[in-house]
């Protein structure tokens, strides 16, 4: 084999091995994008459901408050209706 054979085959191992080289960057620079794409989505979807919690725990907290509204309304009437049947046991008893 002669010398420029083999610098010859040299230079084709070394194009091959660049060639090769360059599909693993072009892969992983797709691959970064898709996860910087996926990132962001997730974000995106992150936030909007932080919203929706926050949005979920101010309608908590207001049924929260109208519960305690609606318990001392209740027992308001509870003691009333209390009163009233006394008032009935004292007029029937007399």
């Amino acid at each position: 084999m002669t010398t420029t054979m083999a610098k010859e085959q040299e230079l084709e191992v070394a194009v091959d091995t660049f060639a090769a080289l360059e599909q693993r960057v072009v892969r992983a620079i797709e691959l970064l994008n898709r996860e910087r794409e996926q990132h962001t989505a997730t974000e995106k979807q992150l936030e909007g459901l932080r919203e929706q919690l926050e949005a979920q725990q101010k309608q908590t907290a207001m049924l929260g408050r109208e519960i305690a509204e609606l318990l001392r309304e209740r027992d308001t009437v509870r003691t009333r209706v209390e009163r009233l049947m006394a008032s009935l046991d004292a007029i029937e008893a007399s």
